[in-house]
């Protein structure tokens, strides 16, 4: 407990550091339409060097040393990228706090060559490392299948984050398995978020602001998974008239209107999608009989100049029907897949001065899968149900320019019922309808992070400590989880990162595959079934080419995992209530090296990354208790994603990537012995080392061509269309490994999941 001790003791000393400012001003920055959030903008006392920039939620503090030199009649300016400047008094700022700028789009190219401070600078000399924030104006025109850009895919394409096959929307960052990713949509967890065979993704295009992906260095609040949080956050800006967007692509269609009410405090958002691939199949006369459809809802409401309210709602369904015959003298079967998906959040946002401010969240997810088969006069209906209600609350307190006090909690109740199995027919005498098991457990943290900068703010210390644990039958877990980001200056340009963290999981995903499949299941911890952890330092190096706005980061890191899950040999998992008998735990490493060079403006933009990683696991009852390859350790991985801008109209953008391939334990060889009843004989196969065989690596290029036509309705209508393909030279990447034979025995042979895939699209706004 001695380090604990040491912990707590720094972070006392930083929140008893005194403050020698004689004032502190603090505030929020929105846009004077949208009242959407400024971050990185620069507020400056005119004819000195103090005043400060807003972070990413738009909120500004800094303090003013001498009232002698200052007075409130002196003159305070706003400027922000793409708005007007703003000039008033320092005794205008203290009275009205939350200040709003107004957009000026004739001045942006001027503007942007004289602002003193970039978004760029400001995350070079953030504290935060080993994360990437993506916007929609970043990702919007890179080529994807179908020709809809998909969140999920593009975070693939960053480093210390791979893919589990070709197409699918399953993450694996930084040697973690594919369940150690906390995804969360404005606040509420989600337990899948692809949709069936990973084409899509669930999160809407035109509903999504940004998304957030951290890989380690997390703070405070985050906690629940060891290997990411990806953070997606939906718009949160008010219209001021009613406007549209949308797009018509091959494989789906997409709708988002919102609209103000209540004279403008108010907003609401709308959103609808629907593949029709089912439609489209059976003109051609052929049949596909599947399609998903999802609906987002957000409504905002600003009660006052200190109180606004955020309800929104993700609603989306899976449906795949087949059947096989319809002559009633035959053999029949039909199969049938639903699966539906469902996040609600409340938030309220209060500002209760200048210093303090809060986002409290009310967040409910539910998750649930039907799988139907009936074949003669049998019926099999297998379902599985996981559904959530918490309460997050967060405070922050500015106390000075130099110190942000932030802490909160979360509380979360689940109820997981994970194998409903209902049976008629034959097929009842062996396989008996069963409820299984009803398994319900609170989890709860709390969670408290000291924000200080020293030496002139030459030096940053976050000093967090999360407080974790689960309540389940027979047990309560509890555990502390501390976390440490710091950063050093050494130039404007340049800073130095480190960081360390630990994460505490108390849920996993029992899977009988490599991939995500619709018979996956999800189990909170139990009393024999212990919570997974995981301890992760990096060092970084940040560093701005200030002329080009280009940033390049250099991070190295080291993560242990224990109690990792891994199943039997030959374990069996369908339909199994009594999987705890299947599962084994054991250690993890991850450790490598992950290159970034990214550029978020101008003609040319995009990013280049690469990762070098290893991740291995060592389990007593696996491999010989050898320590062997994760499934998923890829040596090498490269991606670049490029946008050029050719004329006004025209543009054309690019993807490029290469990895090493996925493991798999090969058959080396077989025998033969006699079976147990001495009446014949059964083969044995032979297998080398666990996971000690690659796939190939695979490499494609993926191009995409944006064309913007002049509008005649004088701004009112926008559209552009994309043009494009995925894997233009047709290399199709392995997805599995499958085992034929030949004229001297045996061969495996790696089939492809895609080839050459041409797309168009039209996107439109109004």
């Amino acid at each position: 407990m001695k380090r604990f001790q040491i912990l707590f003791t720094l972070i006392v000393i930083t929140l008893g550091v005194d403050s020698f400012a004689q004032e502190i001003i603090s505030g929020q920055l929105i846009d004077g339409s949208t009242k959407e959030l400024l971050p990185f903008a620069t507020i400056q006392i005119k004819g000195t060097r103090l005043g400060t920039t807003t972070d990413e939620n738009g909120k500004y503090s800094f303090t003013i040393p001498d009232k002698n030199k200052i007075t409130d009649s002196s003159t305070v300016l706003i400027s922000f990228l793409g708005y007007k400047k703003k000039s008033i008094s320092l005794s205008e700022l203290k009275l009205n706090p939350k200040i709003s700028l107004d957009q000026d789009l004739q001045e942006l190219e001027t503007f942007e060559v004289t602002a003193t401070v970039s978004e760029e600078a400001a995350a070079v000399q953030s504290t935060q490392m080993s994360a990437v924030k993506l916007d929609m104006r970043e990702i919007k025109y890179l080529p994807a299948i179908g020709g809809e850009v998909d969140l999920i895919k593009a975070a693939q394409l960053l480093p210390g984050i791979s893919a589990g096959f070709e197409g699918s929307t399953g993450l694996f960052v930084r040697g973690g398995n594919a369940d150690q990713n906390l995804v969360i949509y404005d606040d509420a967890p989600l337990y899948e978020f692809g949709h069936l065979f990973g084409f899509f993704s669930i999160f809407n295009n035109d509903v999504v602001k940004d998304i957030t992906i951290l890989k380690g260095a997390f703070p405070a609040n985050y906690g629940g998974r060891l290997s990411s949080v990806i953070d997606v956050e939906s718009k949160t800006d008010f219209a001021d008239s009613l406007q549209g967007q949308g797009g018509i692509g091959l494989l789906s269609s997409r709708l988002t209107l919102q609209s103000p009410f209540a004279k403008g405090k108010g907003t609401v958002l709308i959103a609808g999608r629907r593949t029709y691939i089912d439609q489209v199949a059976s003109l051609a006369g052929q049949d596909v009989p599947y399609y998903f459809y999802d609906v987002n809802g957000k409504i905002g409401y600003e009660i006052n100049g200190k109180n606004t309210l955020w309800y929104s709602i993700y609603f989306g369904k899976d449906i795949l029907a087949v059947n096989d015959g319809d002559d009633p003298d035959a053999f029949n079967s039909n199969f049938g897949y639903n699966k539906f998906n469902l996040t609600q959040t409340l938030r309220w946002n209060r500002i209760y001065s200048a210093k303090l401010s809060s986002d409290i969240s009310i967040v409910n997810t539910s998750f649930s899968y039907d799988i139907n088969g009936r074949f003669d006069e049998n019926e099999l209906k297998v379902q599985s149900k996981v559904f959530d209600l918490g309460v997050k609350p967060k405070f922050t307190y500015r106390r000075n320019s130099k110190h942000i006090i932030e802490y909160g909690g979360d509380l979360i109740y689940r109820n997981f019922e994970p194998n409903i199995i209902n049976t008629s027919g034959e097929i009842a005498a062996f396989l008996e309808s069963n409820k299984g098991p009803e398994l319900n457990n609170f989890e709860y943290a709390g969670y408290g992070v000291s924000k200080h900068k020293f030496l002139d703010g030459l030096l940053a210390l976050d000093l967090g400590l999360r407080l974790s644990g689960t309540v389940v039958e027979g047990k309560n877990y509890i555990g502390l989880e501390p976390r440490l980001a710091s950063r050093y200056t050494l130039n404007e340009n340049n800073a130095v990162k480190l960081s360390y963290s630990r994460m505490r999981q108390y849920l996993h995903r029992v899977s009988s595959a490599s991939v995500v499949l619709p018979t996956d299941l999800w189990y909170p911890v139990t009393e024999n079934v212990a919570p997974m952890t995981a301890d992760q330092v990096a060092i970084g190096y940040d560093h701005l080419f200030p002329k080009i706005k280009t940033t390049a980061t250099v991070e190295a890191y080291y993560k242990n995992m224990r109690n990792v899950i891994e199943y039997r040999e030959g374990a069996n998992l369908i339909l199994n209530n009594d999987f705890e008998d299947e599962l084994l735990q054991g250690r993890g490493d991850a450790y490598g090296t992950e290159f970034l060079l990214k550029k978020r403006r101008g003609k040319l933009s995009g990013w280049m990354g690469y990762t070098l990683s290893w991740s291995t696991r060592l389990f007593d009852e696996l491999n010989d208790g050898k320590r062997f390859w994760a499934r998923y350790d890829r040596r090498h991985d490269f991606s670049s994603t490029l946008t050029y801008e050719i004329f006004k109209w025209w543009s054309v953008s690019a993807i490029w990537v290469y990895s090493s391939g996925p493991r798999f334990t090969p058959q080396t060889g077989q025998y033969v012995i006699p079976n147990p009843t001495l009446t014949g004989i059964d083969i044995v196969p032979i297998y080398a080392e666990r996971n000690s065989v690659s796939l190939s690596p695979s490499h494609r290029l993926d191009l995409n061509l944006v064309f913007k036509p002049k509008s005649k309705l004088k701004g009112r209508w926008q559209g552009e269309w994309n043009i494009g393909a995925y894997n233009v030279y047709n290399r199709a990447a392995p997805f599995q490994v499958q085992i034929e034979g030949t004229e001297t025995g045996y061969k495996y042979v790696q089939p492809g999941l895609f080839g050459f895939l041409p797309y168009f699209s039209y996107n439109f706004k109004f």
